[in-house]
């Protein structure tokens, strides 16, 4: 029997464990396929020795691992490890940027890519008297999965929302061309791995995910998207991320956001592209 070649944590936060089961399956099967031990820990168990000569990814006397997969949305810990010579994946730039919606709209900006009107803001900078013009959409900048997401019609959602929310730190943005409609892209190694359009059934729900009830299909890119897709790729290292669009009302796409632990139910449902497998040869090859 040959020797496992490299030790790597896949950790999660505990309420994000039952939701994402089969993933995690689909994950650990890809890495005992490559004779890598990957072991499922909870963020919440671990204790993170900062001071002295001990590693902070040691625990109970075993060896620190190689490598870490981040999938607790906490980029402080891909950096932490980094600061430990250990290989996180995404590296620690890539998830912070991905973590706050405001962070990425800045650096994209700079690179030229097309986005809607974008403002970071803080709660007390809106009001009946301040505010864009309706309709338009009020975000938690940490938000994920739909999450956090507020469609502002009329000077009532504005005051309701504001009443609502506990954020002390907002980003807005109008409504895009397409409401209800957006798409992801998924990225392996800075390479295109499948695309996803997501729709949604509800005329009074705007968010297209899964879990909001929407629908998804595959998704086939053409050259022009692929060209814009590129000019993010290559200006940061994504080793598994989703990028999502939206559409303007002439269908070209504008960047919305990027999900560092992108969720891929839809991208199963509508390809054959087992991405956990993709992205463990990814890691295999990045680690050997």
């Amino acid at each position: 029997m040959r020797a496992i070649k490299k030790y790597g944590w896949l950790v999660y936060r505990k309420e994000d464990i039952n939701r994402n089961q089969r993933f995690i399956k689909l994950l650990l099967h890809a890495a005992e396929k490559r004779e890598i031990k990957l072991s499922l820990v909870h963020l919440e168990e671990l204790t993170w020795k900062i001071s002295g000569n001990e590693s902070p990814f040691t625990r109970g006397g075993q060896q620190s691992p190689d490598f870490l997969i981040n999938r607790s949305v906490s980029p402080w810990l891909n950096e932490l490890a980094e600061f430990s010579g250990i290989r996180s994946f995404n590296t620690s730039f890539a998830a912070r940027l991905a973590n706050d919606k405001r962070l990425t709209h800045a650096f994209l900006q700079k690179k030229g890519i097309p986005m809607a009107d974008t403002a970071a803001v803080s709660p007390e900078a809106l009001s009946p008297d301040n505010h864009p013009d309706f309709p338009f959409v009020i975000k938690d900048p940490y938000g994920r999965g739909g999450a956090g997401v507020y469609f502002i019609h009329n000077e009532w959602d504005l005051l309701h929302c504001l009443s609502q929310i506990n954020y002390s730190e907002l980003l807005v943005q109008p409504l895009s061309g397409n409401p209800g409609k957006d798409l992801r892209v998924y990225i392996v190694g800075n390479e295109i791995q499948g695309a996803v359009l997501r729709e949604t059934t509800s005329s009074s729900e705007l968010r297209a995910n899964l879990s909001t009830g929407g629908t998804s299909r595959s998704y086939v890119l053409n050259e022009a998207e692929k060209k814009q897709i590129h000019a993010i790729t290559s200006s940061i290292k994504l080793d598994f991320a989703g990028i999502d669009f939206l559409f303007d009302k002439d269908g070209t796409l504008l960047f919305n956001e990027m999900e560092d632990a992108v969720g891929c139910r839809s991208l199963y449902m509508n390809s054959s592209v087992d991405i956990a497998d993709v992205f463990l040869e990814y890691v295999q090859k990045v680690v050997s």
